[in-house]
């Protein structure tokens, strides 16, 4: 019995019709029909009963079909597991912004090197726009861009891999710079340094939720293109900000990250992929990053 034999049974099984089967499989009617025959006389039972309309299951065909089912299911399984193993030089592309580079992700690449030890792992430094772009034109396979904005979401498969706190950022010699936890109302009049929206979309209209919750609406003095470019303005005394509790892993002598008092929207640290990209150790890789020991 081959599988072809598998796959012209269940066709016919399902059709009930000769005709029909051999049309969905592109194959003559009279090759349909003998390789059924054939079947049946080494199965040594009729599987079908040939009625003048069509075909119904023996009881031996019912029980065929669904053991039949099971090997084409357990073949494409295999098929699948196997043409997903990478090979020797095979790559997975990481794209991160800056914060997402913090000790856990070095903790869970190396536990991936240990699963994937052929495998090589490229990441690159983009902004979370840069990154959906990069995903799009294939040159990156996966993105850990923080919070996506709901178009990411919509366009790619996005797993959320764990939360943050948003801390209140203040120059060093801010007033409040000195406190333990900040309440969000107490940074009204501040002027706030933003995202440029093409880098970081949706992130400004965060920060304004937050804000609100506060009873205020906040002032965007200025709009930066990278984390590290917000830090250095907070730093330089040109506004605050409200930022994710992870970034306080960049260099930032001269800003100050204070926790809040009041309960915001956690923001969501996740990573995006292509919807056709069924590669396990994608899969593994995510894992990797997910488990709690390695934040």
């Amino acid at each position: 019995m081959e599988l072809r034999h598998i796959r012209y049974f269940i066709a016919a099984a399902e059709e009930l019709n000769i005709s029909k089967a051999s049309r969905r499989l592109n194959v003559s009617q009279p090759a349909m029909s003998r390789l059924i025959r054939d079947l049946e006389g080494e199965l040594g039972t009729q599987l079908f009963i040939r009625e003048r309309f069509g075909l119904s299951l023996t009881t031996a065909g019912e029980k065929l079909l669904v053991y039949g089912r099971q090997i084409l299911d357990i073949c494409n399984e295999a098929k699948r597991v196997i043409g997903n193993l990478p090979e020797a030089g095979a790559a997975l592309n990481i794209g991160f912004i800056a914060s997402s580079l913090d000790p856990f992700l070095g903790e869970a690449l190396r536990s991936f090197r240990e699963l994937y030890p052929e495998m090589q792992v490229r990441i690159h430094e983009l902004s979370p726009a840069e990154q959906a772009h990069a995903l799009r034109k294939r040159l990156i396979d996966v993105a850990l861009l923080g919070n996506p904005c709901g178009a990411v979401r919509d366009e790619f498969e996005v797993r959320n891999l764990f939360t943050l706190e948003e801390h209140a950022v203040l120059p060093v010699q801010h007033p409040l710079a000195g406190r333990k936890f900040i309440r969000v109302e107490e940074l009204a009049g501040n002027d706030f340094i933003g995202y440029n929206e093409q880098s970081f979309p949706g992130r400004n209209q965060t920060i304004v939720d937050a804000c609100m919750v506060g009873g205020f609406k906040p002032s965007f003095r200025y709009k930066a293109d990278s984390l590290v470019e917000v830090l250095a303005m907070i730093g330089s005394g040109a506004g605050v900000c409200l930022m994710p509790a992870d970034v306080a892993t960049l260099p930032h002598p001269h800003a100050v990250f204070i926790p809040v008092q009041e309960k915001l929207e956690p923001v969501q640290f996740a990573a995006a992929w292509r919807r056709d990209d069924e590669r396990i150790p994608l899969r593994h890789l995510l894992d990797c990053i997910e488990k709690p020991t390695h934040r």
